[in-house]
């Protein structure tokens, strides 16, 4: 095996193949973001697009099983994507579809029935639970194209410090591992002064209680940064951007 022997030049900065992962409260602008990025293909799990018009995949729509569809759909782009972007909206609602799977095989593999998927021992259904979803985040990753995955979050407190930690909304470890997984997180919201995009994590405190933000970027002309929830909006302080990695 031949080591690195010198130091590579740090590339210009470039989401091209990057996967982001948006989190936000509901009605935050996360569906509308990712449905006016051009030639993007939104791959709805919930409907929630059935307003907006756009390139979009209703999963439910598209097979009697939503989830054993989505992973055509991921086999079929992998050998042709014509498409500069794919989303995925919502993570937390393909969740819900692989607690369903994960359950069914391990009543099968345990010789069990109608067990729910918090009451196989050792935690073996969340285990399988896991595994499903951190296999189809590895699919989603290896698409030849820009990933977006869209998400709710949820509010934790910690009751002795009085600590609020916006996180991701997925159960145990996945609300750790797959932020883990991506190149930059951003937190959508909403003000009376517009639809924001935040790549800003940070600790606020206020009455009392500290609330604890989980974003960021690889890039360092994102990191940091709070910008108008528009692709246009992204680029731009891309392309504005003069450093590498952060």
């Amino acid at each position: 095996m031949k080591l690195p022997t010198k130091r590579k030049d740090i590339p210009p900065p470039s989401i091209d193949g990057d996967m982001f992962l948006v989190i936000g409260e509901p009605k935050s602008g996360k569906s509308t973001f990712v449905n006016q990025i051009p030639n993007c293909l939104v791959i709805d799990t919930q409907r929630g697009h059935a307003k907006l018009g756009g390139m979009v995949l209703d999963l439910r729509e598209a097979g009697a099983d939503p989830l054993a569809t989505f992973g055509e759909v991921l086999a079929t782009l992998q050998k042709d994507c014509p498409y500069d972007v794919v989303a995925i909206d919502t993570l937390d609602d393909l969740s819900v579809m692989a607690e369903e799977l994960a359950t069914q095989r391990c009543n099968v593999k345990l010789n069990m029935k109608e067990t729910g998927i918090a009451n196989f021992p050792h935690g073996t259904g969340w285990l399988q639970h896991r595994e499903i979803m951190m296999k189809m985040v590895t699919q989603i990753r290896a698409l030849p194209c820009t990933t977006i995955l869209v998400a709710h979050n949820k509010r934790m407190i910690d009751e002795e410090t009085s600590e609020v930690s916006k996180v991701l909304d997925l159960p145990g470890k996945l609300a750790h591992h797959i932020p883990g997984e991506v190149d930059h997180i951003a937190i959508a919201s909403r003000s009376k002064k517009g639809y924001t995009l935040s790549f800003e994590g940070y600790e606020h405190e206020r009455s009392g209680k500290k609330t604890v933000m989980q974003a960021g970027s690889r890039l360092k002309c994102l990191n940091g940064k709070v910008i108008e929830t528009s692709w246009a909006s992204l680029q731009k302080s891309v392309k504005g951007g003069s450093d590498g990695s952060a």
